[in-house]
Formats: C-alpha cells, structure tokens, sequence
C-alpha cells in the first residue's frame, strides 16, 4: 500500500486511504504539537480556554449525534480519554470524513500522492520524534513516574486504583523508568535521520505498543492521544509492509530505498534544511530543559516528606479515640513545603494546602479558597524529632504531639539491588 515509486498509480482505496489519513494524523499532531506548546510556555491556563470555546459546540453535536453523554457543567474541557475528548476526536474524525469524499470527487482522476505522502511522512516523523522525545527525557530523570510517595506506600494495593498500581510499579524502579526512557529517546533520534528512520520506526512501534497497552489494561487516561501515535508510526512503514513479510517470512532480499525530492531553487532547500535541523533542536533542548527543571522540583519535594505518627490527640477530651472519630489525627505527612496528607483514625487519608509561617510558627491548612474558613495551627518542636500543633481545627482547640517515622525504615526503600543480596 502506497507504493514510494513514483512511476505507479494508486488504487482507490490506497488513495481514500491516503486522504483519511492525512487529514486525521495531521489535525491530531498539529493539536498534539500546540499544546505542547502552551504546556512548555506554562500557558495551560490559556490552552485551557482555548478548549473551553468548543464546549458549547461539543455539547450541541453530542446532544443531537452522538449521545455519549458530554456535559460541560460536569466534564474538563480538555482532550484525553473524557467526554469531551471522545466528542472532540470523533467530531475531528467525522469532519476528515467528510472533507475526504469531497476531495475524492474533486480528485477522481488523480493517479497517486507521492510528493504529497513524501512530505507528509517527513512531517510525521518529525512530530511523533518530537512528542515521544519529551516523554522519553521524563523517564530518563525519573519525573514522569517518579518514585513513590509516602501516602503511595502507606496505601494498601487493595486500595489503589490500577492506574496508580502501573505508576508506583515503575516509579518504584528508577534504573528500570531511566531505561525505558533511553529507548524512547534513542527511538525519537533514529526517526529524524533518513538513513535510520525505518528502523526507527520499527524499534518505536514495539515500544508504544508496550505503552498502549498499558494504558488500556491499567486505565491510564492517555490511551487515545498514545494510540494516535501509534497509528503515525504504523503508517510511517506501510508501504513497506509487503516487503517485511517477504523478508521475514519469505526468506527474501528487500530493498527500502525510496526516491528523494529536491528543490530547484538552493534557498528553498536550505530554508527547509534550517528548518529540519532548527525546530528538533529547539525542541529537544527545551524537552531536556524542562525535565531538569521538573527533576530539581521533585527531588526538593522528597526531602521536604516527612512522616509522622500521632502521640496524643486533645481535644475536648483524653479519651481513647474511637475508630470512627473524624475529627482525630492517626497520621500527619508533609508531601512538600506546600502540601500535606492528615490520616483520620480510619487510616484514610484527606489532603490539603498548607501555608506556613516560619517567623510566626504558624501552619495554614486549608483545602479550599476560603481563607475564613482555613485552620490555624501553631507549631513547635519541643523534643528530637517531635512536633506540636496547638491550634483550632474543624472548629475545635486540639493539642497534638507527633513523632516523625523515618522515611528510609519501610521496607521498599530499604531494599538494595538483587546483586547485593545475600
């Protein structure tokens, strides 16, 4: 299918085919690359609005075509495996449909597609490269699954859900995250160079399978942006799709040359090979970029976790707290600076902001925008690793001693490399 020699005519169906995929991959990957854009400026407040304009439009052509159930007041406006993304893409999709019988009938004597699909596919790769590239520098510095945090590891796996299972089962093995990230990376280079990009897209298509199905079978809301592309790179070697079969299953001699298209004129083709060369390496350095940045943030968050066990809880009274007190503390963790996790006496864990105010010996806990309505806490350390808060929270005085818990006693954090074992 799509054969590259230029001297032969498409089918039809090749041609159908051909259109649909264009439009489809190209209007994805252009939406993919835009906000990627807007998340590396920090605008995801403007991408987000951008998104918001379509709800009203996504909500009337669900309501009257698709019936899946969109609705703005209760859904994100934001693409991914949501309502509005189904919406989204299905309307992107049923548009492609649309422009490509109208194309075929404009075009119904065109005998084939070669500059179009050379130039196409070259943009393809770049683009899948680019995206997968940024993903793979995340994995190399340990951020996109990074390691466990302690509300992970207090968690009991009956209580996790599969998408969490799969992050903390990566996260948890930073050598095994950094290798998983070098192939994505090694994958990427292999697609921008023309004497590697076949097999790099064949070493790439094993590793987004592996990465489909992971976000099928675990839930991780991902999976129709990842299975897009996907599609890319199986279309990046379609039209040599014959030919492996020939030699993998033929035991034949293939060839995998493919006709070069130049331009006349010395300024356009080196306008496209500053370009070529400019836009990846942009990129790459700003995906490196932010990786270490994002790097340095988490590592900064793990030295400030700390855990701590409840001592004593008072409030109106000394008595032993019942298992169904919501208003007593069995644990208390700070996440971060900013961020903190408080166990109720039935091990559940709550989550809030806190602002602390090191001159005054004050820490804010709040989990909402109200600042009336935030519990003040004064703290102090009044012996080797413990800490009091006296304050008001939910409304009642407490008094509350807690003892930290090292971080590094738990089992999976103690654990050394299998070749050190005894």
């Amino acid at each position: 299918m799509f054969t590259l020699d230029p001297t032969k005519s498409w089918t039809q169906f090749e041609k159908i085919i051909f259109r649909s995929l264009f439009l489809c991959l190209g209007l994805f990957l252009l939406d993919y690359e835009i906000g990627m854009l807007f998340l590396d400026l920090d605008q995801y407040k403007a991408l987000s609005a951008m998104y918001a304009h379509l709800s009203q439009p996504l909500f009337w052509i669900d309501q009257h075509i698709f019936h899946i159930g969109y609705n703005p007041k209760l859904h994100q406006a934001f693409p991914g495996d949501s309502y509005f993304g189904m919406v989204y893409y299905l309307t992107i999709i049923s548009i492609s449909v649309f422009v490509v019988i109208v194309w075929s009938i404009i075009e119904r004597h065109k005998k084939n597609y070669h500059h179009l699909n050379y130039w196409f596919r070259l943009y393809v790769r770049y683009a899948v490269a680019l995206i997968v590239f940024s993903y793979g520098m995340e994995k190399v510095f340990d951020v996109q699954m990074s390691y466990p945090q302690v509300t992970d590891l207090l968690t009991p796996m009956g209580d996790e859900v599969k998408f969490n299972v799969a992050w903390n089962f990566i996260g948890a093995s930073p050598g095994y995250e950094t290798f998983t990230g070098i192939c994505e990376v090694v994958g990427s280079l292999l697609l921008l160079f023309h004497r590697t990009y076949f097999f790099g897209s064949l070493f790439m298509c094993t590793i987004l399978t592996n990465v489909v199905a992971i976000n099928f079978f675990y839930n991780i809301g991902v999976l129709l942006p990842s299975s897009f592309l996907l599609v890319s790179l199986l279309y990046l070697f379609l039209p040599y799709a014959q030919k492996l079969i020939q030699f993998f299953f033929r035991g034949k001699t293939i060839s995998i040359a493919e006709k070069h298209y130049k331009f006349e004129k010395s300024w356009k083709k080196y306008f496209v090979l500053g370009l070529g060369i400019l836009i990846p390496l942009l990129s790459i350095i700003n995906s490196t970029h932010e990786a270490h940045k994002l790097y340095h943030k988490v590592q900064t968050n793990r030295k400030d976790e700390k855990l701590y066990d409840v001592t004593f809880f008072i409030a109106k009274d000394t008595l032993q707290p019942l298992l169904t007190d919501t208003l007593r503390w069995r644990r208390f963790v700070f996440l971060s600076k900013k961020n903190t996790a408080i166990y109720n006496m039935e091990d559940k864990a709550d989550f809030y902001d806190c602002d602390i105010d090191s001159l005054k010996k004050i820490c804010r806990l709040h989990d909402n925008e109200d600042s009336t309505k935030w519990d003040i806490m004064h703290y102090s350390y009044p012996g080797e690793n413990m800490l009091r808060f006296t304050g008001s929270w939910k409304g009642t005085n407490v008094n509350i001693l807690m003892k930290e818990i090292p971080i590094d006693s738990m089992k999976l954090n103690k654990e050394t490399s299998i070749f050190l074992q005894g």
